[in-house]
């Protein structure tokens, strides 16, 4: 893979540990760098207020223990909003992923996860990695792949064979049997074209419709349930909602991300990349 970098906003906590934990791994798998990135806001709160030279001795703390594992790193430290400042660093040809932890409460934001880190990743246009402070699992596989309508879904499907191929990962490509009701055209477009890329990339998949056994509001329990029961390393989907809305709407997607078996999460908007 051609030399890439990995974005990681870190605040510092353990949720950030975790990001750096998963993005060394994708690193020492495909050759990228790690770029930190520490963004200082106005409103930010906390029990100590840092100066900045000395969040500049902790960036350049954790810099030293990546290259410890053998990875080029580097960090951006700068003041701005999380939702500007990110997608604006992000939003580049250079960098790979971006992999972020869900429970920034320093650096970031307060209260970083369900909506409002959707309403981040919904601006970035290279994949995002969401992963739980109490993630321990950092390969991923298999990847529970749901598969939904969505418009620019072969940017999903690309993005998660980029990972399929690092760790020689299977992918099910999943869905919910509804009763009587048949899968949409787009569904099905969408669900050859995964198989037709996985295929050409030679990457191992199984196609996996499971009856409705978990009652509630669109599919993510349940979704979450079988990544679990599987052993998934990953699940995967798109960030913002497709046109039909019984699948994977905004609060299935709160759920995937904050999944209680702290699976990590990949999103990606649709948007192209500059």
């Amino acid at each position: 893979m051609e030399s890439k970098k990995i974005i990681v906003p870190v605040d510092f906590t353990p949720a950030s540990d975790q990001a750096i934990l998963q993005a060394i791994s994708i690193a020492q798998k495909s050759m990228c760098s790690i770029r930190l990135l520490h963004l200082l806001e106005n409103n930010t709160q906390g029990d100590i207020d840092e100066t900045p030279l000395a969040i500049e001795d902790k960036l350049n703390v954790l810099a030293k223990s990546i290259a410890s594992h053998g990875i080029d790193s580097d960090f951006i430290l700068k003041e701005g909003s999380i939702f500007d400042e990110i997608p604006l660093i992000a939003n580049s040809r250079e960098n790979f992923i971006l992999v972020i932890g869900t429970h920034g409460v320093k650096g970031l934001r307060q209260k970083l996860f369900g909506a409002d880190i959707l309403k981040l990743v919904r601006k970035i246009s290279i994949p995002c990695l969401i992963v739980q402070e109490q993630c321990q699992n950092h390969h991923f596989s298999p990847i529970v792949f749901p598969v939904g309508g969505h418009k620019n879904f072969d940017i999903l499907i690309k993005s998660t064979a980029d990972l399929a191929k690092l760790y020689k990962a299977e992918v099910h490509i999943y869905s919910v049997a509804l009763k009587g009701e048949a899968i949409s055209d787009e569904i099905k477009e969408n669900i050859a074209l995964a198989e037709k890329i996985f295929t050409e990339n030679s990457i191992s998949f199984k196609r996996v419709i499971d009856d409705l056994r978990v009652i509630s509001i669109g599919f993510a329990r349940q979704t979450a349930e079988y990544a679990k029961e599987t052993g998934a390393g990953l699940i995967s989907i798109m960030s913002v909602k497709s046109e039909e809305h019984y699948y994977l709407a905004q609060a299935d997607k709160e759920t995937l991300i904050n999944n209680l078996s702290a699976i990590p999460v990949l999103c990606h908007s649709g948007l192209k990349n500059i």
